[in-house]
């Protein structure tokens, strides 16, 4: 066999390997309606997809692996959008306010429950004094969250 017959060979195959991708991902593509998630529930159904496909082929595979990005991409983009995970708070303070807010704990229960003097928190919520580290130990335990949160 000559090179150029190797050559033409080798491009045959490939070419053969791209039809037949493309003829599988349209029928594919036909069958499972892959789109942007607009919804959690179109989210939820590419999740479940992508775990499939992870499960049966690797990232890799000359087939699937394409496939596999494209379907992480869409979900990436809807959760960059529609996650609240994906908006942390910027600031320590921020996400002690954050938390505070969204398991309506007060000032006062703070200081009840041994985690920080109110006159302290309030400084460290108006952005007059930073959160120390024994008190985001403290914190962290109360709120049952990492404490490099609060640093």
């Amino acid at each position: 066999m000559t090179a150029s017959t190797a050559t033409s060979t080798n491009h045959d195959d490939t070419h053969i390997n791209l039809e037949q991708t493309q003829n599988a991902w349209l029928a594919f593509q036909n069958h499972a309606h892959i789109k942007r998630p607009e919804t959690e529930g179109e989210y939820l159904e590419l999740h479940a997809l992508l775990d499939d496909l992870t499960n049966r082929y690797a990232m890799d595979d000359a087939t699937f692996g394409p496939l596999i990005d494209l379907i992480s991409r869409y979900m990436l983009e809807w959760e960059n959008t529609n996650d609240p995970w994906a908006q942390t708070p910027s600031t320590p303070r921020d996400a002690l306010a954050s938390l505070m807010r969204d398991r309506g704990t007060t000032q006062y229960q703070l200081e009840k429950d041994g985690v920080i003097a109110q006159s302290t928190l309030s400084q460290v919520l108006s952005g007059k004094r930073q959160i120390s580290k024994g008190a985001a130990k403290k914190l962290a335990a109360f709120f049952g969250v990492s404490h490099v949160v609060f640093l």
